[in-house]
């Protein structure tokens, strides 16, 4: 087995019995808080209801540890999940992580793309011109980055909208 697997079948193995221990307590806080009503005993005495509620008390703090315990494993697995060596099994992640890349590439240039368009159109209805710039038109070729526009207007366009 490897190294991963052990390790994901452990916070398994914790969790099951973090699960079966807060369902056990639970149990046994409902038997304690429910033991006045058995109808066959006679548990009315102080001695018995006072047991009972030192037992509830032990019972709900042991609940309550076991809870945290169960949220700490919670954030662990998340943590791992996303920053760490869980999910390092899987023989095609280099394949779907490369996908996932090539994706996010594609979509950010059709984004650029919409955005160029935009500006262009912006630029011509107030009589000037929209060109990228040089840097960001490489980024956008290579890494799929945002492009970043420069208007330059008209000489005749910006003095018709200075003299209006």
């Amino acid at each position: 087995m490897e190294r991963g697997q052990t390790a994901s079948a452990n916070l398994m193995d914790t969790h099951n019995r973090l699960i079966a221990d807060v369902l056990t307590r639970y149990r046994t806080l409902m038997l304690l808080a429910t033991i006045q009503a058995e109808g066959e005993r006679s548990n009315g005495n102080p001695e018995t209801i006072a047991v009972a509620g030192i037992s509830m008390k032990m019972e709900f703090d042991g609940l309550y540890a076991s809870i945290k315990e169960l949220l700490t494993l919670s954030r662990k697995i998340k943590e791992l999940w996303v920053f760490g060596p869980l999910n390092q099994s899987d023989p095609h992640r280099q394949a779907k992580d490369d996908g996932l890349n090539r994706d996010v590439s594609d979509v950010a240039r059709l984004l650029d793309g919409f955005d160029g368009n935009a500006m262009r159109e912006l630029a011509e209805s107030c009589g000037g011109t929209w060109e990228p710039q040089a840097e960001a038109a490489l980024d956008a070729a290579t890494v799929g980055g945002s492009t970043t526009a420069t208007m330059t207007a008209m000489a005749e366009g910006s003095t018709t909208s200075a003299g209006r």
